[in-house]
């Protein structure tokens, strides 16, 4: 699918593209450290003025060395773990098949002992184990995609380092050296839900007793689910005292994967240098923060250093990280939602109504919250604005 770019976007130079994108004709022969993009010699005295620049050349002893390590790293390391990784993940296909089996061959065996009211906890019992089985396997053979299509992707790139390196120009090699600084992400091994099964040797001393405990774990992606309820009446329960019986069903509830503290604790805190309007924290400690009045996005450390910023054209109404690639995306009060690629914001798609809020889900699925903004008068002619809220994935 083309990208289409978004309206007042500053242009940008094509990969392999040796002129200047701002005089025509120019050849690109330098580097500005500040701006930290190519450069001719017309820009020197404009875009550039006054700028640390430098040879084109100079600093392509140092891009061939990032290149060679990229490969080095990838071919010797990443490669061959995440081939352990999908041999792995083939192994707990089978071993996950054939323990929900085990687990339905117990559960059936202990049913038969008992008497027409167990059929019911059977039957809600039964498709549970098929659920996780085939939740799991959705999870195992998705992750087993992901950890191909990323080798495929890694082998690629490799390829195209090579070929750069053998005959490619300066200006290819500083655009491969560019494009490693931002490759994608290992995928997310996924976390398999688990479940086991204990028959109750002593049926007499009550109907659920017999049965069996069913412990099941659902955990997709870091949330935790709820347990079932397999309590039933049986006819033993009929005819026994109310203060033997139960009449409310209480759900059995799983613990939950995060406990709450009882009071919260400061870890840190800094004054910012400008006003941040929305926070979105990265995998490696920092974090990505925003502000709307001016549509910057600024890159911080754990000491509140800037070390990076880019300025939107328009003001920035949320900021989001996708789990999966770990880009950033943004919505604007423009209608655009954009992913921030190397030095960019590049559009992906526009919203009808304004984005006032995004969420990047690990599926790699953009939900975004939209206003309709509603003109209205007062009775006493007062000029008034309304929100109406709805959602869009």
């Amino acid at each position: 699918m083309a990208m289409s770019v978004y309206k007042g976007q500053i242009p940008f130079r094509a990969k392999g593209q040796t002129t200047c994108i701002h005089h025509r004709n120019r050849l690109l022969d330098f580097y500005c450290e500040k701006c930290q993009e190519l450069a001719c010699t017309k820009c020197l005295s404009s875009i550039h003025m006054s700028h640390t620049v430098c040879d084109l050349s100079e600093i392509t002893p140092q891009n061939k060395q990032d290149i060679l390590k990229f490969i080095d790293k990838f071919e010797n390391i990443d490669l061959v773990q995440i081939s352990q990784y999908i041999t792995s993940t083939d192994s707990q296909l089978k071993k996950n098949l054939s323990r929900f089996e085990k687990l339905s061959i117990e559960l059936r065996t202990q049913t038969n002992k008992l008497k027409e009211d167990l059929d019911r906890l059977t039957a809600r019992t039964l498709p549970l184990y098929q659920q996780m089985e085939e939740d799991n396997t959705k999870l195992l053979q998705t992750y087993q995609q992901n950890l191909e299509i990323y080798s495929t992707q890694l082998k690629q790139q490799v390829q195209e380092c090579k070929i750069a390196l053998q005959r490619g120009s300066d200006i290819q090699i500083y655009d491969t050296g560019c494009e490693i600084q931002s490759s994608v992400t290992l995928p997310v091994k996924p976390t398999l839900g688990t479940a086991s099964f204990s028959p109750n040797q002593t049926p007499q001393v009550h109907l659920k007793k017999a049965f069996g405990e069913v412990k099941t774990s659902v955990q997709c992606q870091g949330q935790a689910l709820q347990g079932h309820d397999l309590s039933v009446e049986s006819s033993a329960a009929q005819g026994s005292s109310p203060s033997q019986q139960n009449p409310t069903r209480r759900k059995e509830m799983t613990s939950p994967l995060y406990t709450l503290l009882h009071e919260t604790k400061v870890l840190g805190k800094w004054k910012p240098q400008s006003f941040i309007t929305s926070v979105c924290p990265t995998t490696d400690g920092q974090v990505w923060t925003s502000d709307s009045n001016d549509g910057t996005l600024s890159l911080l450390d754990r000491k509140s250093t800037v070390i990076h910023e880019v300025t939107h054209n328009t003001r920035i109404t949320d900021i989001s990280m996708s789990p999966t690639t770990n880009k950033l995306w943004v919505c604007d009060w423009e209608n655009n939602i954009t992913e921030l690629m190397p030095g960019r914001l590049v559009l992906r798609f526009s919203t009808r109504e304004t984005p006032l809020c995004i969420c990047v889900t690990a599926s790699n699925h953009v939900i975004v919250g939209m206003a309709k903004q509603i003109s209205k008068f007062t009775s006493k002619g007062t000029f008034v604005h309304q929100l109406k809220v709805q959602g869009g994935l």
